[in-house]
């Protein structure tokens, strides 16, 4: 059954990748029906996309434009097909097969989650409805043998889950929603506009990027503008108020797309950034369906050991700005699959150090 398990894990794990490449670029999982090069668009024919083996045959490159394809594929193949192995070898069947369904909700976001910093909500969702189904269908997700108790169990986790993140994400915003960079002596800054869409504001030799800064329609970035040109008017001691799409100072109004010019000297600025995102949340609520109460709240506070961890030593490390945006989801999936696979140990291991 483990060999199996690996298998059809490797085979999923292919469909994963697909979702993962299309769904956050919004190309249809039908059409084209083939694998394609994403850099040539050639069709890939089944030969060739065979789960590990051809990436591995193939060294990682297209067998026709011969560019290189990325390591991810590979990886969301090996991992797919050891999680589903292993929920076989830990998890009782039927429930084992249920288990496997979260286990690729979670592989899929987590990758799209890394990449993007979206949890679409085709998969968020589709792991909600999909939770409350197999709850159903298959009680001993929840450690008991009646449909309506699982069912209930399963909610409870969604709605525990779900509330509990939001209100940690409100809390967050109001507290920590924004940042502010002081200098100790007026410093050069610029705005560029980046194709296709984006922009960044840099000050010395760092850069703020629109893309990672604004979250919701009320955000903004302020900087105070010892002198400033744009376009060609000089400014002295006046704020600079960006929204996402156009800047507000005392004398006027003016869309990004009107500025070719601006620069400058600041000695302060105040950044927003987001405390945690709805995807999150509508992650957990999915996890909730398959784990309970008991396992939403294990799951969140893992999440955020792993999390905090993970950032605290990037910066100490110098790998990541103190401002940079961190995923959230990866560590929500990590912390769940530990409680699917060991939430009983857990449990027993948490009453003996109460005794």
């Amino acid at each position: 059954m483990v060999a199996a398990g690996f298998l059809f894990g490797a085979l999923i794990g292919s469909f994963l990748n697909a979702c993962i490449y299309r769904i956050p670029r919004e190309i249809s999982l039908i059409r084209p029906a083939r694998s394609f090069c994403p850099h040539c668009q050639s069709s890939i024919p089944w030969r060739q996309n065979i789960p590990i083996l051809s990436w591995l045959l193939l060294r990682g490159r297209c067998a026709h434009c011969h560019a290189p394809i990325s390591p991810r594929y590979v990886i969301v193949e090996i991992l797919t097909a050891s999680l589903f192995a292993a929920a076989l070898f830990l998890v009782p069947i039927p429930t084992a097969f249920s288990v496997c369904v979260i286990l690729a909700v979670l592989v899929g976001t987590t990758f799209v989650d890394l990449e993007f910093f979206i949890i679409p909500d085709v998969m968020s969702k589709g792991g909600i409805a999909a939770g409350l189904l197999l709850s159903l269908l298959t009680p001993g997700l929840h450690k008991t043998s009646s449909p309506l108790v699982a069912v209930v169990l399963s909610l409870s986790g969604a709605v525990v889950g779900a509330l509990l993140l939001f209100l940690i994400s409100e809390f967050g915003k109001r507290a920590f929603g924004r940042y502010k960079v002081k200098l100790d002596v007026p410093t050069r800054f610029t705005l560029t506009g980046l194709p296709p869409e984006d922009w960044q504001i840099q000050i010395e030799s760092e850069s703020f990027l629109w893309s990672e800064h604004f979250f919701r329609k009320s955000d903004r970035i302020i900087v105070h503008a010892k002198e400033v040109e744009i376009n060609t008017t000089a400014y002295q001691n006046i704020d600079l108020t960006f929204f996402h799409d156009r800047l507000v100072t005392a004398f006027e109004t003016m869309p990004l797309g009107k500025i070719t010019h601006l620069s400058g000297l600041t000695s302060s600025a105040q950044f927003p950034r987001e405390a945690m995102g709805l995807g999150d949340v509508k992650l957990i609520a999915a996890i909730g369906t398959f784990v309970g109460w008991q396992g939403v709240l294990f799951t969140i506070a893992a999440a955020s050991f792993f999390g905090a961890a993970f950032g605290i030593t990037a910066i100490v490390l110098g790998k990541r700005e103190r401002s940079a945006r961190i995923p959230f989801g990866p560590y929500l999936a990590v912390a769940a699959v530990l409680w699917l696979f060991w939430g009983d140990a857990l449990l027993s291991l948490y009453a003996e150090t109460l005794l």
